[in-house]
């Protein structure tokens, strides 16, 4: 029996989502609870699991805006089964479609271009609101598509719309190559460009990712549609983060979040936007998590805690459950937090901490960790 996939519900102030990715071809024979795509939207990043095994047939496709309830995919009994997509489903799209949403670039691109917001409407198909993307793709298929004086790969041009995430990094220290490998591994998102102040870094690469200036070209760059979000790489300056995450909201520069895929976002979880999720995090069930945050490998945020805005974790930040985080807190190495505790703002929590009580606000926590040293005593006949 052919089991339809539906998008589900990422959070309850959304009713639809981006479709980012298939992690599984056409055809592929999946197992029950296996991962097999990537939803996003503004606030949060979920797997899609299957579930139950069967072969599985793709009808969404990776870019495309689905609302909740929208037919994704099936499974089949047989590699050999073509299933057909739900005839009512797609009435019921078509009859939504012209009370679909339009978002303010699109309805700017359509006027630039002499598109009719009524014509947009009925000839975007999808569900979701009508992105820039949606016109750009539009006129692509008219013929008429705006040139494109700086990127001219002959399909992502073409096709906007299924074209992986480009991301320019801001900030070309150590951060910038923690980033970057986890993009490697990323099958959504791909990096296209670093900005960096320091002139003697400019002309360079990283990773084969070049640097094409300081903050000043980031307007040039994404006016030359060079990216399509942006994302801050420094996690050892707080200020910094912040100060460029206020530089792009003022060019109008989307953010985007960074999530290694060996990190687990759990079901339910809600993410701002600008955040670096390194490898091997884990983000429980409800846990909420704010803007421009910075989590290094093996942070563990259990559900139902909260995080604001501009903290940044060191490796190995283990809390309990209902923990709650104020924003622009500084935490270090290997730090356990206890079940229910609140964090003020602006505080700094030293490597080796253990927390068992709330921390006020614009405190610093340092733990004594008292050790001898002592040179060893090396006999002639011992290997040095």
């Amino acid at each position: 029996m052919t089991r339809f996939i539906t998008a589900p519900m990422v959070n309850v102030n959304d009713d639809g989502a981006t479709f980012s990715a298939w992690l599984k071809p056409d055809g592929t024979l999946v197992s029950k609870g296996e991962i097999i795509a990537v939803l996003e939207t503004s606030k949060a990043t979920i797997d899609l699991e299957a579930e139950e095994a069967g072969y599985l047939r793709i009808f969404a496709k990776p870019g495309s805006q689905v609302a909740v309830g929208d037919v994704l995919a099936a499974l089949c009994e047989t590699v050999e089964e073509i299933p057909q997509f739900p005839q009512a489903r797609e009435e019921s799209r078509q009859e939504a479609a012209p009370q679909r949403k339009i978002t303010r670039k699109a309805e700017i691109a359509a006027a630039k271009a002499g598109i009719d917001l009524a014509v947009l409407q009925a000839q975007v198909t999808g569900s979701g609101p009508v992105t820039e993307a949606d016109v750009e793709a539009l006129l692509a298929r008219r013929g008429t598509a705006r040139p494109d004086l700086t990127v001219k790969d002959l399909v992502d041009d073409a096709y906007p719309q299924n074209r992986r995430q480009r991301l320019l990094i801001v900030g070309g220290g150590l951060g910038a190559v923690q980033l970057l490998d986890s993009l490697s591994r990323t099958e959504h998102q791909q990096a296209t460009a670093i900005v960096d102040d320091n002139p003697s870094l400019c002309g360079k690469t990283i990773l084969n990712v070049p640097i094409l200036g300081g903050r000043d070209a980031m307007e040039r760059l994404f006016r030359d549609r060079v990216f399509d979000a942006a994302v801050v790489s420094v996690s050892t300056s707080i200020d910094f983060r912040m100060r460029m995450t206020e530089m792009l909201k003022d060019l109008i520069i989307p953010m985007a979040n960074v999530i290694d895929p060996s990190a687990r976002v759990q079901r339910n979880a809600v993410l701002g936007t600008g955040n670096v999720i390194l490898a091997y995090c884990q983000i429980g069930s409800c846990a909420v998590i704010g803007d421009g945050n910075f989590l290094s490998p093996y942070v563990d945020i259990e559900h139902h805690c909260t995080v604001g805005d501009f903290c940044t974790f060191g490796p190995g930040v283990m809390m309990s459950s209902l923990v709650h985080i104020e924003s622009r807190v500084k935490f270090g190495t290997g730090i356990f937090i206890e079940p229910k505790l609140t964090i003020g703002s602006g505080s700094i929590v030293g490597s080796g901490a253990i927390l068992t009580r709330n921390i006020p606000a614009n405190s610093i926590v340092k733990t004594k960790i008292n050790y001898t040293l002592r040179s060893r005593a090396v006999s002639s006949s011992t290997p040095a």
